[in-house]
């Protein structure tokens, strides 16, 4: 009888001990802030992502506007099949998996991304960090002010 006593009691120290336990707990670091592209984005933060739905054909174009004059390094986290663009006034660049980039403050850039005719795919993010590069030594700059955008 004793030993069946101490079994139900180490059962159920057991149980007190795996529901005490968070097993979802919340990430312990800083979070990421995540913009639509459907809204522009003004001054972000050093660190941000731009979250895309491409569940349908065609580009989905964000407007980014950052405060000040930095160097960004910008990546998409995600499958590298999916078309992500940087586009100012007269340039456009691919960006392949990510680069970094020269970008002028209180000008506006697009960043546009295009499923490629891929369905399988509903969300896709671009994420931007901040690098402690000098703008003004860092070469070569990426052109600023983006003035139209036409679609194809």
């Amino acid at each position: 009888m004793k030993s069946y006593a101490k079994l139900i009691l180490v059962s159920l120290l057991g149980i007190v001990i795996l529901s005490s336990a968070d097993c979802n707990k919340n990430p312990t670091g800083p979070q990421i802030p995540v913009y639509s592209f459907l809204e522009s984005v003004l001054n972000p933060p050093d660190t941000f992502q731009i979250a895309y739905n491409i569940s349908t054909y065609g580009d989905k174009i964000a407007t980014v506007v950052f405060k000040n004059d930095a160097v960004w390094l910008v990546e998409k986290l995600g499958a590298g099949k999916v078309i992500l663009k940087a586009v100012s006034d007269t340039s456009v660049l691919y960006i392949q998996s990510k680069d970094t980039l020269a970008l002028k403050g209180s000008k506006q850039y697009l960043f546009i991304v295009n499923n490629n005719n891929y369905t399988d795919f509903t969300n896709y993010l671009v994420q931007f960090t901040k690098l402690p590069l000098s703008y003004k030594s860092f070469e070569p700059k990426f052109k600023s002010e983006v003035r139209k955008h036409l679609k194809k």
